[in-house]
């Protein structure tokens, strides 16, 4: 009679369920407290890290179960992205993923089907980088049953994933309340996709609202319909430098626009901010670095990266959680040397 030694298992990983089990909150609680986020007290967020610590919750992949994220961009060619894509990858290897890059056009439902098969390195779920409104990929990781968030889409209304964006409206609404404050009435605006709904017409939206307030009107030769980036900064830009009466400050969509509105100004020798105040939206590396350095509106990108890691760890396992919330991060206002009281 022969005997055999039982095969040897391998201990199921923790879920973010079982730690909430054992610390005795919710979820979304843990959660919270794995992302750095606010609204959790000291004796509750003690009480979870005590419960990661017991259950080894950071040593979870095995060769077996690498635990794969795929983060889809539209391009790769913006300061924005790779900053994203920095917060994207921090956040999941505090979680124990590993993160994949793709380009938009790549991300095919064949391609998916097969990452999702379980003789591959298994794709657990997706993250979609500003996916434009009624996009076709949201729909694909539905049809697919793929774990799926969206990180600064277009527009939030009718998405059907979950989604985590900056407060467009109120950072824009800051931003120009910055520039009338210094005096400034002949304000322009280089937008991004006004006519699309999401953070262009959002950011409108602030600039006319702060201009109404103030008693002033929104002069439609002050306005330009841009698209994020710096050619339309340095074209637009230049366009509104070039009116018989220009506007002493431009408030533009994104930095990459306000970098291309400050060499429209160099070409007309025009200086910043004695004959042109810039402001711009997102804070990149790069405004800090600008002559002068560039007056902004923060968008906190490591957070916006590592809650939409976290929200997407909670759908793999808990799916159906939070599979429509669109959660808003606030901005904040970063002036620097780009903006001074007009002189005319």
């Amino acid at each position: 009679m022969s005997s055999r030694t039982a095969p040897l298992t391998a201990t199921p990983r923790p879920r973010i369920a079982d730690v909430a089990a054992v610390a005795g909150v919710s979820v979304p609680t843990v959660s919270k407290v794995l992302n750095g986020r606010s609204h959790v007290s000291e004796a509750t967020r003690a009480r979870v890290q005590q419960a990661l610590e017991e259950l080894d919750y950071t040593k979870r992949n095995t060769p077996s179960e690498p635990g794969l994220l795929q983060l889809v961009v539209n391009n790769f060619d913006s300061p924005w992205v790779l900053e994203t894509m920095e917060g994207v990858e921090a956040a999941a290897a505090r979680l124990g993923y590993t993160v994949a890059y793709t380009r938009a056009v790549n991300a095919t439902a064949e391609n998916w089907q097969k990452l999702r098969e379980p003789s591959s390195n298994r794709l657990d779920g997706v993250m979609l980088l500003a996916p434009r409104q009624g996009s076709a990929l949201v729909a694909q990781t539905r049809a697919l049953n793929i774990p799926a968030v969206a990180i600064d889409p277009e527009g939030s209304e009718g998405l059907q994933i979950p989604s985590v964006s900056p407060a467009s409206f109120s950072g824009a609404l800051g931003a120009v309340s910055h520039l009338l404050g210094l005096g400034h009435q002949r304000i322009g605006i280089i937008t991004g996709r006004v006519h699309s709904p999401g953070h262009g017409r959002a950011r409108y939206a602030a600039y006319a609202a702060a201009l109404h307030e103030a008693g002033l009107p929104v002069l439609s030769d002050f306005v330009r319909d841009g698209d994020f980036s710096i050619e339309s900064g340095l074209r637009l830009g230049g366009e509104l430098l070039d009116l018989p009466e220009r506007p002493t400050a431009i408030f533009t969509g994104s930095d990459l626009q306000a970098l291309g509105v400050m060499n429209a100004a160099a070409q007309r020798s025009l200086k910043i901010p004695d004959d042109l105040s810039v402001v711009g939206f997102d804070d990149i590396a790069q405004a800090a670095l600008t002559s002068p350095p560039l007056t902004t509106v923060r968008q906190p990108l490591a957070q916006l990266a590592s809650m939409a890691v976290g929200m997407l760890a909670e759908q793999i396992e808990q799916p159906g959680l939070g599979s429509s919330s669109a959660l808003e991060v606030a901005t904040e206002l970063v002036v620097r040397e780009s903006t001074a009281p007009p002189r005319d």
